[in-house]
């Protein structure tokens, strides 16, 4: 039996890692995990303008979707189709493809500075970024003081006709909000919530949409960067005393992809200072802390990792979310990537 190599940790500048892309043909391509098609130019913009002869080809749609589609895509044979980062908030995917060897080790620059739990030893996959869903409102709808913050807020009857949710059955990760809701409060606070009448939406971005243009006036199933603008009318917070959501994007550099140096510089520039000093959220870096004194996530109520077991748990997610469908009701509506963000729910 031979003992399989971990990689070294990459040593190489941007700049370096730039021009070996270049030689290399100079094409990218990116599948990323998301629900609205624009909801990655923050940072994607940011690269293609640091790497300008690189020629980036992307597309942003749900996790679970593209998962399917790279297997698909492997399935084939060879690079068509294959993208050359596979990026996904779907971390049973991503740890079926590291245990049956579908994903190349390789460790970027700044790698051992990323968080323990949310990476592969190996380096299959590498966490780039939190993602944080917890409150957030536009205060000229919800009185910033009263504004709600823990999950027995949002039963308030002064919300009534304010609030805008995710259908928990259609995303997993609220799903996993609405889990812990469950172990927090019991099925009774679920039953509750869902009779205070919410706006029920597919995909987690129309709820920050909706507040942002001043349709509705708080979320929980959203996110939004920690600091807010000065002359902003909307805020994110944390709960004062319950459990919210983060998780790591895990990202991978399929074993078939075709421009595998362009892959290990993006890999390389989404874990620089450049990038984790500016992201919005938590970032994957021990080192570096998150934006508006919040700290790094090991000093708040919340765990990526417990998402990550929880992910891995399919038999238990497919039962809960039954549940949750008989509770709420079918999902209805366009699909996320497909939506009209321009129209009020």
């Amino acid at each position: 039996m031979h003992r399989r190599q971990t990689p070294d940790i990459e040593t190489r500048s941007l700049d370096e890692l730039y021009q070996e892309a270049l030689k290399e043909g100079g094409e990218f391509v990116l599948r990323a995990g998301g629900d609205k098609p624009d909801q990655i130019d923050y940072y994607l913009d940011k690269f293609k303008a640091r790497f300008p002869d690189l020629n980036v080809t992307h597309s942003v749609e749900l996790s679970l979707h593209h998962a399917p589609r790279y297997d698909n895509a492997r399935e084939k044979g060879g690079h068509t189709h294959v993208p050359d980062v596979i990026q996904i908030q779907t971390a049973h995917d991503i740890d079926y493809y590291a245990h049956h060897g579908l994903l190349e080790p390789y460790r970027p620059k700044n790698w051992e500075k990323v968080f323990p739990d949310h990476k592969d030893p190996h380096g299959r996959w590498t966490g780039l970024y939190g993602v944080t869903f917890s409150n957030y409102v536009n205060t000229d709808i919800v009185d910033a003081a009263n504004a709600p913050r823990d999950a027995l807020d949002y039963l308030d009857p002064s919300l009534k006709g304010k609030v805008v949710l995710t259908y928990p059955h259609s995303d997993d990760a609220v799903l996993y909000q609405f889990w812990n809701l469950k172990q927090q409060y019991g099925w009774s606070y679920l039953e509750a919530l869902v009779e205070t009448k919410p706006t029920w939406v597919r995909g987690t971005a129309m709820p920050y949409v909706a507040i942002n243009n001043g349709w509705y006036g708080a979320s929980f199933t959203t996110f939004w960067a920690f600091e807010s603008q000065p002359e902003s009318n909307t805020r994110f917070a944390f709960p004062k005393e319950d459990y919210f959501l983060t998780w790591f994007q895990g990202a991978g550099i399929p074993t078939q992809a075709k421009n595998k140096a362009s892959a290990r510089l993006y890999l390389n520039w989404m874990l620089s200072d450049e990038f984790q000093g500016h992201w919005l959220q938590f970032p994957s870096r021990m080192d570096i802390e998150a934006s508006g004194g919040h700290k790094s996530v090991l000093h708040h109520n919340t765990s990526p990792g417990d998402f990550h077991r929880f992910m891995l748990q399919r038999s238990m997610i497919e039962r809960f979310r039954s549940q949750i469908e008989q509770l709420v009701g079918p999902v209805q509506g366009t699909a996320p990537i497909d939506m009209d963000y321009s129209i009020k729910p």
